[in-house]
């Protein structure tokens, strides 16, 4: 089942654009070799719900314990957070695969002194391994320390003292802080003691992190906030950019694929009458079948265009049987091409977790191998392999000529120029496709004609 990103935390509904971007950082999740300590910079409680509910699903999902520490929330907030975005809370709770506990208490447990918080998380990780959870996550709100007489100071000494042990386990924090609430110098302290951030929605690698080691030697210099301050606008003000560039790209390309393709279909329309024409030489007829021909190329480019719009704009993942896909697809090639010879084999159980738009850059390949054939009854066979513990290859054999040179080399690279392009959109709609689930398309670099789909391998207990 497709998981749809609609998001309501109380009264809060989550927007197209934020939708995009907790996509977003669900791949990152799954994609970036993630930090055992990792800070989330946040300035509204809705992006910090959102963000949190984001890591905690991504845990439960993984199949490791996950432990949630509520200070500016309620646990009633929480629970109702955790609860849209589908997580079954009272049975997680029930399984001990969820435990959510107030801050304040938890922390005051532990006497709030770094040592003793350190120590618990350690004896956390180490019941967690002994229940059979291979590792554990935790999430705190570190706003539970204005409800201690520490300083930041102390609890500054808590992250540095835990970044150093966390590598000896198999767990990641997620320390929580409203930019709001702290100070710029606390803000870089903090920066300084986390590899990982996550800042408007993305897991991004940390400039200003340092080790413990190094920490512990400069924790009494006084740190160049407005300079660090000042290159996180930086990166903030160039992202802004970036978005509303892409803003009026998307415009312009909406304009030009609609008046592109209704002017042309008004030529082709004309031309096929003055075709109808008996009136006509045949050498005129034959300039009116190519012009007519180039017609229909450029409506099914707009069109295709129109395709990558809308299976691009927002990537959805879903649990598919790869043999039942492979089978609708089938179905729709033969439509089209009669005399094909398709054969499927391998991988009669394998699923798959990818773009519910797989289907669409599947058949997408195939229609390239089978249009690279000049024959008659073209041939391809489909084989299903696991190349590893979470993948599994989908390879396309075909008899005629590999993708040519320039188009992988355009298509690896991602990049075209006006004397490096890739003919036509359905490879590039293709590749998008594969890459928005988390998959690989591989091309051959000899001349095997050959492609390969890496897709990744559904969890047993989805399949």
């Amino acid at each position: 089942m497709a998981f749809d990103a609609r998001y309501r935390v109380g009264e809060v509904s989550t927007s197209k654009s934020e939708r995009r971007a907790i996509t977003d950082l669900s791949r990152d999740l799954e994609q970036v070799d993630l930090a055992p300590h990792v800070a989330f910079f946040y300035r509204s409680p809705e992006t910090q719900l959102k963000v949190a509910t984001t890591f905690v699903r991504h845990a439960l999902k993984q199949g490791h314990r996950c432990l949630y520490f509520f200070d500016t929330n309620t646990q009633e907030q929480v629970v109702t957070a955790l609860r849209s975005v589908d997580i079954d809370v009272d049975a997680r709770l029930e399984a001990g695969d969820l435990v959510i506990r107030n801050g304040v208490d938890a922390y005051g447990q532990a006497g709030f002194n770094p040592a003793g918080l350190v120590q618990r998380l350690e004896d956390a990780c180490r019941d967690s391994q002994a229940d059979g959870y291979d590792e554990l996550w935790v999430a705190g709100e570190v706003s539970w320390c204005f409800h201690t007489e520490l300083s930041y100071d102390d609890i500054v000494g808590f992250e540095s003292d835990f970044d150093a042990v966390s590598r000896d386990f198999p767990m990641k924090a997620l320390c929580q802080y409203d930019l709001n609430q702290f100070c710029e110098e606390s803000v870089a302290k903090a920066l300084w003691t986390h590899r990982h951030i996550i800042y408007r929605y993305t897991v991004c690698e940390n400039p200003f992190y340092v080790t413990p080691e190094k920490f512990r030697e400069m924790s009494d210099d006084v740190p160049n906030t407005q300079l660090m301050l000042e290159q996180l606008h930086d990166v903030t003000h160039s992202n802004r950019l970036i978005d509303r560039q892409e803003e009026r790209l998307s415009v312009v390309n909406r304009i030009l694929r609609h008046n592109i393709r209704n002017n042309l279909l008004v030529i082709r329309g004309m031309a096929e009458l003055v075709s109808q024409s008996e009136d006509i030489p045949d050498e005129h007829q034959e300039h009116l079948s190519t012009a007519i021909t180039n017609a229909d190329e450029i409506i099914e480019i707009a069109e295709k265009a129109r395709t990558v719009e809308q299976t691009i704009d927002e990537p959805a993942l879903e649990t598919v049987s790869l043999v039942d896909l492979l089978g609708s697809v089938t179905e729709q090639l033969t439509a089209i091409y009669e005399e094909a010879d398709i054969e499927v084999s391998g991988g009669s159980k394998a699923s798959v977790i990818t773009d519910k738009h797989i289907d669409t850059a599947i058949a997408e390949l195939c229609l390239y191998a089978l249009q690279a054939q000049d024959k008659t009854r073209p041939r391809l066979r489909l084989a299903i392999s696991t190349s590893s513990s979470e993948r599994i290859s989908l390879e396309l054999h075909y008899e005629g000529g590999p993708i040519p040179e320039s188009d992988r080399r355009v298509l690896t690279e991602g990049v075209e120029t006006q004397l490096n392009h890739c003919h036509g959109l359905g490879l590039w709609l293709a590749k998008w496709i594969v890459e928005n689930g988390n998959g690989r398309v591989r091309l051959p670099e000899d001349e095997d004609p050959k492609v390969v789909i890496e897709l990744r391998q559904a969890p047993k207990s989805d399949q």
